[in-house]
Parts: C-alpha cells; structure tokens; sequence
C-alpha cells in the first residue's frame, strides 16, 4: 500500500497532504506519497512527530493562517519601522541594476498590470523555479556567480 492509499483510506483532508504531509516527505524523503510505502512515511511520521518531539523547538499556529499570524505581522512591522513598501502577492519579471547604484524592478501586481519600481534594495520571497526565472529575464543579475547558479 503506497502512502497516497493509506491517506485516502484515513481519510486525511487533500489540504492536509497537499499543504503538510507532502511537503515534509518531499523534504525528509525525497519523493510525494504515491511513491513511498505507507510504513515508510508511518515510521518517518512517528519520528518526528512522535518520538522526537522534544528534540524540535517548533511551534503549531493554533489560530489563523501563517499569513495571518507571521508573514502580515512582519510586513506590518517593516512598513510602520523602516517605512518599507510591501508588494506581497506581486511577481517579479525582471531586475536591472543601474551605474547610480539603484536597481529597477518590473512586476505585475495583484491587478495583473505591469508596473515598475525604482529602489535601493529588493528583498525576494521565491523558490527554486521562480528564482530561476527572475535570473533567466534578468541579465545584470545572471552576471553574479551566486545568482547565476540559481
């Protein structure tokens, strides 16, 4: 029985797995639940929710989202201290840097329309594939040898 069964036949919410399970067996085994044993991800599972528990200094949101409880408070904060612009839920398209020192961002915001940004710094949030892309469009930062290993 692969993992993927056993959660369907517990039935586990698909938010659950898709948000929770899967990622931590991507990480801790590489590989999504249709290819892992049900025993393997019960025994990965028991480890580290279970048998090391005290061993993680982790703690569960019991109210909220994790945009509620961390990521707006955060935005919130540096906005009101540092008089920061946010563009939560914006993507990047593309970065230039300027001779003066300032770098240009191209971005679509959350209406869908392009826009450009002129600042003195940026401070991305992105994964692999969407760092990837950035440097892919963006040939002043592809010069760098730590961006263009992404």
């Amino acid at each position: 029985m692969t993992a993927h069964d056993l959660f369907i036949r517990f039935g586990l919410s698909e938010r659950l797995v898709a948000d929770f399970i899967k990622p931590t067996l991507l990480v801790g085994l590489f590989k999504p639940p249709e290819e892992l044993s049900a025993l393997v991800v019960m025994e990965l599972l028991y480890y580290y929710a279970l048998a090391h528990q005290d061993s993680f200094d982790v703690r569960w949101i019991k109210n909220g989202t994790v945009s509620d409880s961390l990521i707006a408070p955060l935005a919130e904060s540096l906005q009101n201290e540092y008089d920061l612009q946010v563009k939560g839920g914006s993507r990047v398209s593309k970065i230039s840097l300027g001779d003066d020192g300032l770098t240009t961002l191209e971005y679509k915001g959350k209406s869908g329309i392009s826009e450009t940004l002129t600042v003195d710094g940026v401070i991305l949030a992105l994964n692999g594939k969407g760092m990837a892309s950035v440097i892919e469009s963006s040939p002043d930062l592809s010069r760098f040898p730590t961006f263009s290993k992404a």
